[in-house]
């Protein structure tokens, strides 16, 4: 477990709690809360769109991208970046976010929009540290959509591990 991420869930935990900002815990960090075995690369979670300025005014000093309105890939959404001790964490908002659904059997490029209910999140730990995290169906669910490398590898292993 790498204590880069540890110090940085713990900092950005307090920052939204301080806040009394909900979040959810999603992506690659989420699937390997969940029991995945990829090594964590990004810190990615999801606050509402109202509770932002209130977070880049607390953590105005570790912003590395600016929040803005980003199509990248298979994403198009409202985020920002921060990067504390080396160690990114992205923040999107909620509502808005959309994702490229490349299992579309249409030519043209399908836009799917994920909807975030904090009210569903799951309460797990990382090295102790409890954080709400999005249940595995939708993180299936949504890593279907995208179809990438990592998502296919991360569905593998989430599905062997909720497989009775």
């Amino acid at each position: 477990m790498s204590s880069k991420v540890e110090n940085a869930l713990i900092w950005i935990k307090r920052i939204l709690e301080d806040n009394n900002t909900p979040y959810q815990i999603v992506g690659g960090f989420a699937a390997h809360i969940h029991g995945g075995s990829r090594p964590v690369a990004d810190i990615d979670l999801y606050i509402p769109k109202e509770c932002a300025s209130e977070i880049l005014i607390s953590a105005a000093n570790y912003i590395s991208k600016p929040l803005t309105h980003y199509i990248e890939g298979s994403w198009d959404l409202e985020y920002f970046q921060l990067l504390y001790q080396e160690q990114k964490i992205e923040i999107g908002l909620s509502p808005g976010t959309k994702i490229l659904n490349r299992k579309s059997l249409n030519s043209d490029d399908e836009w799917v929009e994920l909807t975030t209910d904090y009210s569903k999140s799951i309460m797990r730990r990382y090295n102790g540290i409890e954080v709400p995290v999005i249940p595995i169906s939708e993180l299936v669910a949504y890593k279907g959509l995208l179809g990438r490398d990592v998502d296919l590898i991360d569905i593998r292993e989430l599905k062997a591990l909720s497989a009775p």
